[in-house]
């Protein structure tokens, strides 16, 4: 296993950022301090890589996280939370100041990304939580700093992404219920404006036509990706439907399937039992709740942190922007069941 900055931060009694400045030379670690530093890295063979050398010098100044539509969660949302700490662990690991800044569309249409990032003297920023409709997935392709989207791929010169394959990754789920035996399935739908909730219904219209199997329109439940619509609509159909018409329900995240459970419970039902129950993202939570939630994993801890690498490495000239398509797994819970056809 490499030796990483940490070992030497650990060997040397100092934190990782000032092993950092001493390897790269900084004046304000003392003689001592610096020499124990390198003495530490040569006994361990600690070879700084060459991202890591630039983003320790001082040419970049600093970047900043902007979390669209924060606020508006009603719920702890702890998919915004691991890509948070995903990209503020590749800050600490490279010794990058980063801030963190919250937006909405209104604020997008004030003030331009530009802007911000000027009045806050960072050289760079990551985006997440973009709908279709905000104000950034215009502007964004003529800002002259570089950013990094996650999930919504937007044009332009300066603008890279860290995306998952949701088609790929929705037709996966999908063909995993179908060999379950599940043929009548209802798709819990996220947002109309999130291109995320495109792209995973374009995947399970795909897979289900595969199988020749229809997907009706009264068996998709639109949400906004929250916890409370997918409770009270799921709810809806539930009592719009005493004799069950579908066998399982398919969402677009781990939020929407733990509403969707809590509606089918509190209704006196359960699941696996009655209904089977997938989710996507593979947040924390989806695997600490009983049935754990079979869902799709997207690392989204991982994708936090490449959406930094990638913002790096932009504003270092050592990668033009482009599009980092990560990888993803199915873990299963138990909240899908086999059944007969």
């Amino acid at each position: 296993m490499p030796v990483t900055i940490r070992d030497v931060a650990a060997a040397s009694g100092v934190s990782i950022g000032t092993v950092s400045r001493a390897l790269n030379d900084y004046p304000d670690v003392s003689t001592v301090t610096r020499e124990r530093v390198r003495a530490a890295a040569a006994e361990l063979g600690y070879v700084p890589n060459q991202s890591a050398q630039f983003l320790s010098s001082k040419r970049l100044t600093s970047i900043a996280l902007i979390i669209s539509g924060f606020l508006e969660d009603k719920v702890f949302n702890d998919f915004d939370i691991m890509l948070t700490r995903g990209a503020f662990q590749f800050a600490t690991e490279h010794d990058v100041p980063i801030s963190l800044h919250v937006t909405n569309s209104r604020e997008q249409a004030e003030r331009s990304l530009d802007q911000l990032c000027f009045e806050h003297n960072v050289s760079g920023a990551i985006v997440f939580g973009l709908r279709t409709d905000d104000p950034y997935c215009e502007s964004l392709s003529r800002s002259t700093t570089p950013c990094v989207t996650v999930d919504v791929p937007v044009p332009g010169e300066r603008v890279g992404s860290v995306v998952l394959d949701d088609c790929a990754a929705a037709s996966e789920m999908t063909d995993y219920l179908v060999s379950c035996g599940h043929r009548r399935i209802a798709v819990v739908h996220g947002s109309r404006t999130a291109v995320v909730s495109v792209e995973r219904m374009e995947g399970i219209v795909r897979s289900l036509r595969s199988h020749g199997i229809e997907l009706r329109d009264e068996d998709v439940i639109y949400t906004n990706f929250t916890h409370e619509e997918a409770f009270e609509k799921v709810g809806a159909y539930l009592d719009a439907h005493p004799e069950p018409r579908v066998t399982a329900f398919l969402c677009m995240s781990d939020l929407l399937a733990l509403g969707t459970i809590q509606a089918i419970q509190r209704r006196g039902l359960s699941v696996p039992e009655d209904f089977s129950v997938t989710g996507y993202d593979g947040i924390s939570l989806a695997g600490f709740v009983s049935p754990a939630i079979t869902t799709v994993d997207q690392n989204v801890q991982t994708k936090g942190y490449e959406a930094a690498r990638l913002l790096c490495d932009m504003i270092s000239g050592r990668r033009e922007a482009c599009r980092v398509v990560l990888p993803h797994s199915l873990r299963k819970g138990g909240s899908v069941r086999k059944i007969s056809r």
